[in-house]
């Protein structure tokens, strides 16, 4: 079995120059029909334009006028990279049916599946995978670990169960399955599918640095610390991950002045590890050394190594020191990883508190045109800042035009129902819920949003504590859906109840709109005094807090009446 090129699609990321040369590829071919043609130029128009929706519907069009395997993959892949599920799903699938005997396209599919929760065709596909290659599991596995190691999904907890009852004596599929487990914060059977892990291969490093992870998640930091130490301790030459490693669960202690000396301890050995010198970065911009901070960003900026870290970074060192320019600048050039979203969204509102409302809206349709990846973030920061700037009506409008382009993208019909409510329009933001509620039945966010707002727009009380309470079998600690459930109770005059799953859920989470909920059950049942109390406590907190400031103006209008 060829495993080059199963790695090569887990890491394959879309390049716009690939992806002009690859049009340009199928264009000359023989076996390329009129209409294949025509669809792949219109693409090419549409990518001059940066139009990527355009490019995405062409390319679609391409795949299916034609049984051209390299056409289809490629359409595959851009679907995948423009983040269109919906598409990247059944061209994955034509992929595999075209080249069948293609291990590569029958794990991107495997990929797809479990993006669109498909869990049982994603087993079928693994299975036969498997079986297919008969005798290397481990290199199957390895392949396909970052699929199964990134989404939190207890349907993809118990298939990766499944492989690791069958194979039980491989160490990547007890380590995919620890994996899984920790995201479900099953942290004791993570823990002993770990140590499993390290058992079955004690020479691979990333099982034990899992163990630290699982200890420090569950909040044994001291002992994950005394793991990870001994873990050096016990080497002739300690690799700089477990270093890092070290390092980051010191941070997570607040013991920044340790961490900075196990990172020093790496570039003693290596000054030039650029994973030590960003995390060097970090640990100085923790401690508000903002001048050592900006020094190390730009190396590794100019190192051309984390490079939209050192961006990202450096922006917000510029934003602290009240450089909005600059700060802008920076946040703009952040185009990829994880901190892309956040930048944009900064650097928006930054033009926006230079009175340059307009100008912060061109740049999120901008971003979102050129990086493709991003198009769904930005069309939502653009929907938001249309709210910050009283444009209701045109935020509801963007909503509804994401509804249409990704029908299966729930968050969407989420957020509009949301504006719906914004706009005092309860009625149809509760049919948008109740839509939700039908179509994802065992999403605990939906229930429990349509169970509150139930709760605060009818006197459907019974209903209310019935979709909440399914949420809280999905979600049993979650502090919002506790918190859904306490405020439903205090509506069905359950006040003592209410408090305790009220208190349970600021124990969890201090958030104002909770606070004002324990507040208002003590006015209710009379503790005048410790209403007062908390209010005041809170308000102090959470200066800021409308629901706070409310609720303080209405109970002492009240008692001065």
């Amino acid at each position: 079995m060829k495993i080059k090129p199963i790695k090569s699609i887990i890491s394959i990321g879309f390049n716009v120059f690939l992806f002009i040369s690859l049009i340009s590829l199928d264009l000359s071919a023989q076996e390329v029909n009129q209409s294949t043609r025509a669809h792949l130029r219109e693409a090419e128009a549409a990518l001059e334009d940066f139009n990527y929706m355009n490019v995405m519907a062409a390319y679609e069009n391409a795949a299916k006028s034609s049984n051209d395997v390299n056409i289809t993959k490629q359409a595959a892949w851009l679907a995948d990279s423009y983040r269109y599920d919906a598409k990247a799903l059944p061209l994955a699938e034509r992929w595999v049916e075209l080249d069948g005997d293609s291990d590569s396209a029958l794990l991107f599919l495997i990929n797809r599946q479990i993006d669109a929760n498909l869990i049982l065709a994603a087993k079928k596909n693994l299975k036969d995978l498997l079986a297919k290659n008969e005798g290397e599991a481990d290199e199957i596995f390895l392949a396909v670990m970052p699929f199964l190691t990134t989404k939190d999904s207890s349907k993809l907890n118990k298939l990766i169960h499944y492989f690791s009852k069958i194979y039980d004596k491989s160490s990547y599929v007890k380590y995919a399955y620890a994996t899984s487990l920790m995201q479900n914060g099953d942290y004791v059977e993570a823990l002993a599918n770990a140590k499993k892990s390290v058992v079955l291969d004690p020479a691979w490093e990333k099982p034990k640095l899992l163990i630290a992870r699982i200890l420090l998640l569950s909040g044994k930091n001291n002992e994950a610390i005394d793991y990870v130490a001994r873990y050096i301790g016990d080497q002739i030459n300690p690799s700089s991950a477990s270093r890092i490693e070290l390092a980051l669960i010191y941070m997570s202690s607040d013991r920044l002045e340790d961490a900075l000396g196990q990172v020093s301890q790496i570039l003693l050995e290596r000054s030039d590890q650029a994973a030590a010198i960003r995390m060097m970065a970090i640990i100085n911009f923790r401690l508000e050394d903002y001048d050592a901070a900006w020094i190390d960003f730009n190396e590794l900026f100019e190192s051309n190594l984390y490079s939209m870290d050192a961006l990202f970074y450096m922006a917000r060192i510029s934003e602290i020191r009240g450089d909005a320019l600059e700060a802008i600048k920076l946040y703009t050039r952040v185009n990829s990883g994880s901190n892309a979203t956040y930048s944009q969204r900064r650097a928006s509102n930054l033009m926006i508190s230079l009175d340059k409302q307009e100008t912060a809206r061109i740049h999120l349709k901008r971003f979102g045109q050129k990086h493709p990846k991003f198009t769904q973030e930005m069309l939502i920061a653009e929907a938001d800042l249309l709210q910050v700037l009283g444009k209701n009506l045109e935020a509801l409008t963007l909503y509804e035009n994401l509804i249409l382009n990704y029908p299966n993208e729930y968050k969407f019909s989420f957020n509009r129902a949301e504006m719906l409510l914004k706009m005092g329009r309860p009625s149809e933001a509760l049919s948008e819920y109740a839509s939700l509620a039908k179509a994802f039945p065992k999403n605990a966010t939906i229930l429990n949003a349509y169970g509150y707002v139930l709760t605060d727009y009818s006197q459907d009380y019974e209903k209310a504590i019935k979709l909440i309470k399914k949420a809280l079998k999905i979600d049993p600690k979650n502090p919002a859906i506790i918190d859904s459930y306490g405020w439903a109770l205090y509506h069905i005059g359950k006040y003592q109840q209410a408090l305790r799953e009220l208190k349970k859920a600021y124990e969890l989470y201090k958030d104002p709109e909770i606070a004002a909920h324990i507040v208002e059950v003590l006015w209710e049942i009379e503790e005048i005094e410790e209403a007062k109390n908390f209010l005041l406590e809170t308000t102090e907190s959470f200066p800021n807090s409308n629901y706070l400031n409310k609720l303080s103006n209405k109970l002492f209008n009240i008692e001065e009446s």
